[in-house]
């Protein structure tokens, strides 16, 4: 039995301008771990011109928006259209006729001012050359002032995916009737980055499900012992201890899913102050000093945010203000501001 249309998945990128910059380095990671053995290859319009547009955009449409009603909580939405594992890669020059195709119908679709090649300018693609390979593409939900509420809507989707298919149709000579798939019935598509997550956590929970199976065990096998009351007084001990076990095991359990929340927690925060830190040299670099002004302040108050949790140690901050003191070197040549950030975050501990 073939299949109805190639997949198309489209999803909102949530978090502001914080999960639009991680969810595009995650797209132009070849280092995270399930883009291992691809090849990202990059189309379209430039990256950091897409992030400093997108987001310059949607501030100033907040700022200027006199109806009233939520500030934009999502600032782009995100499409994948993914080709199945056993057919022929299609070249760079293919994925870029397959991308126009794309974006005229999304341009089209959402009716939006302006020619296609200005619309064009405004969005992201890369593609990831690998078994399944696949094109990104990056919308911004605010485009000549407008929000794009269709983005979302099963309309769009639906008119993209015939597009999809008709355009590897005409470029690729690949027909989605023809495919059968390799796999089929494999339940419920789950993201990568949620599949890594369980991956770790159940890893770090094993020796402690463990501890607990076993004094389960012993519990089971005291209410096997005989009556004699001997052997009855060896059993209550036993199951005294064995119940101390389960506690104890419960205990450490529960202290070990504390311990991953809050080591996720502080991964999560130093990422993203390292992000913006990232941010900031590259806008001192381009000569933008509203965009620098903006991402020193993010920089302060994300290391601060740092600073804040309970993980905080001296390992830490050594790492943190050694990234920060290295920022301040490579930006020195573009600045005459002498320890833009150090000066302004205060070291919280003395490292030994």
């Amino acid at each position: 039995m073939g299949i109805n249309n190639f997949t198309v998945i489209t999803q909102r990128v949530k978090d502001k301008a914080d999960g639009l910059i991680g969810y595009a380095n995650y797209l132009n990671s070849e280092k995270a771990p399930s883009h291992k053995n691809t090849t990202i290859l990059n189309i379209g319009n430039n990256f950091d011109y897409f992030l400093k547009g997108t987001i310059i955009n949607t501030m100033n449409f907040d700022n200027e928006n006199k109806k009233g009603g939520r500030k934009v909580e999502s600032y782009a939405q995100s499409f994948n259209f993914i080709l199945p594992h056993d057919v022929p890669n299609p070249t760079i020059d293919q994925w870029k006729l397959i991308y126009k195709d794309l974006v005229l119908k999304a341009k089209n679709s959402l009716k939006t001012k302006g020619g296609t090649t200005e619309f064009a300018k405004n969005c992201y693609a890369n593609i990831h050359d690998q078994a399944n390979p696949h094109l990104n593409l990056l919308i911004p939900r605010i485009y000549e002032s407008e929000r794009l509420h269709a983005l979302d809507q099963k309309k769009l989707l639906g008119e993209l995916k015939k597009e999809f298919n008709r355009s590897v149709m005409q470029h690729c000579n690949i027909d989605f009737k023809a495919y059968k798939p390799f796999r089929q019935n494999v339940g419920k598509r789950r993201k990568k980055w949620q599949l890594e997550q369980e991956q770790s956590i159940k890893a770090k929970e094993e020796l402690a499900d463990e501890r607990l199976l076993l004094a389960q065990d012993k519990l089971e096998m005291a209410d096997l012992v005989d009556q004699h009351q001997q052997v009855q007084e060896l059993a209550e001990t036993a199951q005294i201890k064995a119940q101390e076990a389960t506690n104890t095991a419960r205990m450490a359990k529960a202290d070990a899913d504390r311990s991953i929340s809050l080591l996720n927690e502080m991964k999560s925060l130093f990422t993203q102050f390292k992000t913006s830190l990232n941010e900031w040299i590259k806008s001192i670099k381009t000569d933008d000093p509203i965009l620098e002004e903006l991402n020193k302040v993010e920089v302060i108050e994300r290391a601060e945010n740092v600073q804040k949790h309970p993980t905080y140690d001296d390992e830490i901050e050594m790492v943190m203000f050694s990234s920060i003191e290295q920022a301040e070197i490579d930006a020195e040549p573009y600045t005459s501001e002498k320890k833009p950030i150090s000066s302004k975050v205060r070291r919280r501990r003395t490292p030994k």
